[in-house]
């Protein structure tokens, strides 16, 4: 047993090194991404701010960019608002499909209870041991 034990710790610690080494692999690069398409982004504002100059003045360029950024940024608050209604709604419509679900399974309980009372006693006390142990304790309540 100890044998197996130690194989088993060390199988596990060559996968979780392994996953630490993929996770730092993939946050360098992500962060070499977004260096650059940061710079891009920057670069491509001088760009467009350097042509607007040209055929206008600087203070209308810089203004123009500054006007357009302003307008994307309220038109991505007003989807990101959309969305979380959105969100809201499908929420609250499942909470309600949870709510019908109940009350027909307390009417059908109900009617069982009437017809078959030792039927419904049978199916309660096997429903509660299901309930009992599908949940363990959570995180919060074992701190």
């Amino acid at each position: 047993m100890g044998t197996l034990g130690a194989a088993l710790s060390a199988l596990l610690a060559v996968d979780v090194t392994a996953t630490a080494s993929r996770y730092r692999r993939n946050v360098i690069l992500w962060a070499i991404i977004a260096i650059l398409l940061g710079t891009a982004y920057v670069f491509a504002l001088a760009a467009v701010a350097l042509f607007l100059a040209a055929r206008y003045s600087p203070v209308a360029a810089a203004t123009t960019i500054a006007v357009v950024l302003f307008v994307t940024a309220l038109i991505l608050i007003g989807i990101l608002a959309g969305l979380r209604a959105r969100d809201r709604r499908v929420a609250e419509a499942r909470k309600r499909r949870a709510a019908l679900q109940a009350n027909l399974a307390l009417v059908a309980a109900g009617s069982i209870v009437r017809k078959q009372p030792l039927l419904a006693a049978a199916t309660a006390i096997a429903v509660g041991a299901l309930l009992g142990l599908g949940k363990g304790r959570r995180r919060s309540e074992e701190r």
